[in-house]
This record gives C-alpha cells, structure tokens and sequence, in this order.
C-alpha cells in the first residue's frame, strides 16, 4: 500500500520540477530577448551622437548648447570624492542624454533609455542633473532602507552638515540633544547605527515624547475605533498607553529623530575616513550598519561617530555681526516709532 502512494508523490515532485525547469528557462528566454532589445535601443539612442570624456565620465549626447562639458568638469571631483575607485568602473556606463528644444511643437521620435532634457538648462541646474543621475549600481536593500533615500554626491557638503548641526540643535529629542551635547552612545542610537531593537525608548525616552508622538504624528490614525480608548488614555497621561500605541506601529513607521541628511553625512564621513577604496567595502559588507560603515573607514564605530559630531559641530553656522551703525540706525528708528506713536489720538488724555 505505501509503494503506490510513494510513487504518486515521486510523480507529482517530478512533474513540478520539470514545471520550474520550464519556467526558468522561459525566464532566461526573456531576458535574453530583453537584453538584446536594450541593447538595439541604446544603439539607436547613441548613433551620431558626440562623446564627452571628463575623468571617467563619458557622456553621449547630440550636439544643443546644453553645457554638458562644463557640467561634467564640476560634478566629477564630487563624484570621484564620493565613489573613490568605483568611480573609475563609470567609464562602462555612459550618460545618454537628449537635449532637446523646450518650444517645439515638432513631434520626435521616441528613446527608452537615457535622459531627454530641455537645452536651456544653465550650468548649475545641468551640474545638478549630472549629480542626480550618476549611473551606479542601486545600493542593497538594508543600506536602502536606512539611508531613506538615494545617496548622491554633493557640491557642497558644508552646507549638509550645516543643516545637521540645525537640526541638533532644533530636534525636539532628549537623544538627540544628549548626542548634541557629545555623547556619542546617543548619537548612534539617533543614526540607527547599531541594534535596531527597543528603538522607541532609545529615540523617545521620555513620557511627553512618546505622548506628543502618539498625540502630533498618529494622532488621526489611533483616535479612531480600537485604539480610540487607549488614545484618549495616552492623552491623559497614560505613558503606557502611549508606548502601548507606539509598539502597534509597523516596522519603519516610528519617525526618525533625525532626516536625511545625517545619516548621510556619517557615510560620507566613512568614506572620507576611509580612503579610495571605502565605497566598495561599504557595498561588500553584509554586517550591520555601523559595522559596514565602521569598515568602510577603517576605524572602530565610536571614532567614526566622534569623528562625524565632530565635523557637523565644526559646520556651525557663523554669526552675524551687526557694524557699530546698525545699532546705531536700529534705536533711531525705535525712537522714530516712539515719537509717532506718541502723537497718536490714542495715547492723549
């Protein structure tokens, strides 16, 4: 009785390999044809077209008064500072840019690969586009995901860190003024650098913290049916209502005490740290994130967290300081105002 039943399931497990053997092969299939119609496209899109070669950059783009050369000469120390040597492997991916005329009605044939841009771009706004679209690999999921956002080189990363050191000193996070202040385990609580477990406390540790979260960022979100009544007792006070609340949350939805441009700034800092070849260690790790960043510097994770407060505190913005006039010309127009004042109706007896 159990040869048969043995058999059946021999049959069954063969016929769904040969189904799976069928379908990769079909899979390979297309890509193979996808592979070849890309290609056909990108030599449809580059025929005639002039090269221009800055570094390792090459660009591929018709002849418009777009200043692709200008732009590339100013985008590539960014680039080269950010990639290091990765950035010599650009030479096999060309940008293909079309430029185009922004006041034409004239229909015009269709590209799928490259960018078509207006050619009255000027050279800030052309240096940003090369900037923006940097043709590397995507980074892996994890690094994705922590950084929030895609990491591109800079013209100016004084003023990222300026925005940092504002946004220290403005975040309305006990964590975040404890890194403020330099302590640097805060810090990396703050750049999820380490182990992403009972980051509510970590990031929030207070009760009105949590309670303005729960009250500001979700409060249309819990005041509403099953989580009306535990709401309403987080308003009252209630800490453990409010962490209760906080913990249904699905993971990656507790906003983050710092934006952006933090998280970036310690990559970049990493990779500064870190030498030409810290871009590619940091995409080889597999580790936790300060892990990778750690590596990709060579230095331990506290050095290279001290190492970033250190750079975003000296981006401190400078004060303004008012000429000896100023003060003078600032009361004499509080007197002006005064006098005005004085003659009005209202202030007659």
């Amino acid at each position: 009785m159990l040869v048969p039943h043995a058999w059946a399931q021999d049959t069954v497990v063969i016929r769904l390999q040969g189904r799976a053997d069928s379908l990769l092969r079909a899979w390979r299939d297309a890509q193979a044809i996808a592979n070849v119609a890309d290609s056909l496209e990108r030599e449809r899109a580059t025929a005639g077209r002039d090269t221009i070669a800055v570094g390792h950059l090459r660009i591929i783009a018709n002849r418009s008064p777009l200043p692709l050369r200008q732009a590339a000469e100013r985008a590539w120390p960014a680039i080269d500072s950010l990639y290091g040597s990765a950035a010599a492997d650009l030479i096999q991916y060309p940008y293909i840019i079309r430029a185009i005329d922004p006041d034409t009605t004239v229909r015009r044939s269709v590209y799928h690969v490259g960018l078509e841009v207006p050619w009255d771009l000027d050279l800030r706004w052309t240096t940003t586009l090369l900037l923006a679209n940097v043709p590397v690999p995507p980074l892996d999921r994890p690094l994705a995901d922590w950084l929030g956002a895609p990491l591109r080189p800079s013209l100016d990363p004084a003023d990222e860190r300026r925005t940092v050191y504002l946004q220290l000193v403005t975040a309305p996070s006990q964590a975040v003024r404890a890194c403020f202040l330099g302590v640097l385990a805060r810090c990396a609580d703050v750049l999820a650098l380490g182990d992403t477990s009972g980051l509510l406390e970590r990031w929030y540790p207070s009760p009105p913290e949590r309670r303005a979260l729960v009250n500001e960022s979700f409060g249309d979100f819990f005041n509403h049916g099953a989580n009306a009544q535990a709401f309403q007792a987080c308003l009252a006070l209630s800490d453990a209502a409010c962490t209760g609340l906080l913990r249904t949350l699905p993971v990656g939805t507790l906003p983050r005490p710092l934006a952006y441009a933090a998280r970036a700034t310690i990559v970049r800092e990493a990779v500064r740290l870190g030498g030409r070849d810290s871009y590619r260690r940091l995409l080889e790790s597999n580790a936790q994130i300060g892990e990778r960043l750690a590596a990709a510097a060579g230095v331990g994770m506290d050095s290279l967290v001290g190492a970033w407060r250190n750079a975003i505190m000296r981006a401190r913005p400078t004060a303004v300081a008012l000429p000896w006039w100023a003060v003078g010309a600032a009361f004499g127009w509080l007197a002006f105002f005064g006098a005005c004042g004085m003659r009005s109706s209202r202030w007659r007896l």
